[in-house]
């Protein structure tokens, strides 16, 4: 049984301020050969041990492009991580958004096995709302938004780690040459891309007429700063992998 709360249910830790100090960060990659998350470990560090509330919104780990060779292996890789940071913040929440490289079945039961016995870190699948601000990953800009068409797509990212050194190879020379910087800045035109997120969240009724102000979201690696459309304000990071920008966002959430 899923120990995740409901999506307006927040819960806190240790904390009695009025403001709660939150980070927000996706797209790690954790476990893949692209990831940059050397250059940013001990910044989550300091962040964790400053925040009231982290969000991991989703891509974390990357499960197909994983350099372990095993799915079992990269698993208790990952479970072992989201424990460690747990507990070395044990005064700050946790929660953990699902995204498409890190939603494999087999790692959402462990991970529903391990908020059991960690007080300070729950998950969702899709999104996360605190009063007027929400969280997801943002993978419903792959296709149709019906929660189902997300999870069949998901699941293609389901299978074990990506095993001829070949295919990583080719996928490193494409870092090289940055063509994942081209993909990150013209596949997704910022445009597109809010005008469909908007139309999700208000298709789920969480948005500027829903009393929501700023969306939080992954996904396009591609940072936004406060981009303001249809009443809402949308922000976004980019992705800690070679050669694209990347920063862990701060926020302000009334408690």
């Amino acid at each position: 049984m899923q120990r995740n709360p409901g999506p307006f249910s927040p819960f806190r830790v240790g904390k009695s301020s009025k403001l709660m100090r939150c980070f927000f960060l996706s797209d790690l990659h954790l476990f893949s050969r692209r990831t940059d998350f050397g250059r940013y470990e001990a910044t989550l560090e300091r962040a964790a041990d400053r925040a009231d509330m982290v969000v991991l919104g989703g891509d974390i780990f990357d499960f197909k492009w994983s350099c372990y060779r095993s799915l079992d292996a990269t698993i208790e890789k990952a479970v072992e991580w989201v424990a460690g940071l747990t507990d070395r913040h044990p005064k700050c929440s946790f929660y953990y958004l699902l995204g498409n490289h890190d939603s494999h079945p087999r790692f959402v039961s462990a991970l529903d096995r391990l908020v059991f016995g960690k007080p300070n870190l729950q998950w969702q699948p899709y999104w996360l709302r605190f009063g007027q601000t929400v969280f997801l990953h943002g993978d419903v800009l792959d296709g149709g938004m019906d929660h189902r068409e997300v999870d069949e797509r998901r699941k293609k990212h389901s299978g074990e780690p990506v095993p001829e050194a070949y295919r990583h190879w080719l996928y490193d020379v494409a870092v090289q040459v940055k063509v994942h910087r081209a993909v990150a800045t013209f596949a997704r035109r910022r445009a597109w891309v809010l005008k469909k997120l908007s139309r999700y969240l208000s298709e789920q009724g969480i948005d500027a007429g829903q009393g929501v102000r700023d969306v939080y979201f992954g996904h396009t690696h591609r940072p936004m700063s406060a981009i303001r459309y249809d009443g809402l304000v949308f922000h976004n990071g980019g992705a800690c992998i070679k050669g694209l920008p990347f920063r862990i966002l701060e926020l302000q959430l009334a408690s």
